[in-house]
């Protein structure tokens, strides 16, 4: 039997775990190196799960649109770096200490970014994936817009989907839908650009930043940067806890707004009227 035999068999009954096995040979004598890089691979702890209280956001969102007189710009999630005037910053300043005592206290700088390969996305998730495959890339992208603005509204994040532009013809450039920015990046990949963004974000002092992508290259990129990562997978099922959340909260708030009230609250009066009349007939009839 070889030396590697016995390695193996030795490796077999202490239960190590041998990857990789190299031999060579040095004068007369034969050294067999074993490593064991069971270890190394164990999966990585799920990443957290982004929580916020629907109810709140959902009142909250109420509040902003019966305060907007009209549409205003849309603002971006990264902050700019441009030159403020002394005496405009101490009264920000002064502002600032006074809605920190509030609970709506700087709602976009305090919001996570979420980071989501767009494609990746849309060949991965079902509903997506048919229209992907149909080379509807417009359709699928909508769909996923559509989701995202729901997800970011019920969780307060700020939501970023990035699509690979390279072959479009077109150059880089970003939209915006209902708080979601699309950017269809020309010049560099959309892993590039995710992984570059993640770098800016961090030194800007975003507190939390999630990377959505299932290619796992990018993966561990996106977590050497210090970003948390979501697989396609665990992006859908966070989108239908939202919405499952969502729907039960309305469905109470629903029940409570309705509990007690009687049907001639909801009647026309003369509807009502007509009611009554007709009751009193009908018990003149049976006395």
């Amino acid at each position: 039997m070889s030396p590697a035999d016995d390695c193996l068999r030795a490796s077999f009954f202490s239960g190590i775990d041998i990857t990789a096995l190299v031999c060579f040979k040095h004068e007369h004598a034969v050294f067999i190196c074993a490593a064991a890089f069971g270890d190394s691979q164990k999966p990585r702890p799920q990443p957290p799960r982004i929580t916020s209280n629907v109810k709140f956001n959902l009142q909250f969102l109420r509040r902003i649109k019966e305060g907007r007189s009209g549409e205003r710009p849309s603002t971006g999630y990264r902050r700019k770096k441009v030159e403020r005037d002394p005496s405009i910053l101490a009264e920000e300043e002064e502002k600032r200490e006074f809605y920190d005592s509030n609970s709506f206290i700087e709602i976009e700088m305090r919001r996570p970014v979420l980071l989501v390969d767009g494609y990746n996305m849309c060949g991965y998730w079902s509903k997506l994936k048919k229209h992907f495959k149909k080379g509807d890339l417009e359709y699928a992208r909508q769909i996923l817009v559509d989701e995202l603005v729901g997800f970011s509204a019920l969780r307060g994040t700020k939501a970023v989907v990035v699509f690979d532009a390279a072959d479009s013809g077109l150059p880089d450039h970003k939209e915006s839908y209902l708080g979601v920015d699309m950017v269809f990046s020309a010049s560099v990949t959309a892993d590039t650009w995710i992984e570059r963004e993640v770098g800016l974000l961090r030194k800007d002092g975003c507190p939390k930043i999630w990377v959505v992508t299932s290619d796992h290259l990018q993966q561990q990129c996106a977590h050497a940067s210090g970003a948390f990562v979501w697989s396609c997978k665990f992006l859908v099922a966070a989108i239908k806890d939202a919405k499952k959340e969502r729907d039960e909260i309305v469905r109470e708030m629903t029940c409570y707004s309705t509990k007690g009230k009687l049907l001639e609250h909801n009647l026309n009066p003369e509807v009502c009227s007509a009611l009554k009349k007709l009751k009193r007939q009908l018990q003149g009839e049976t006395g």
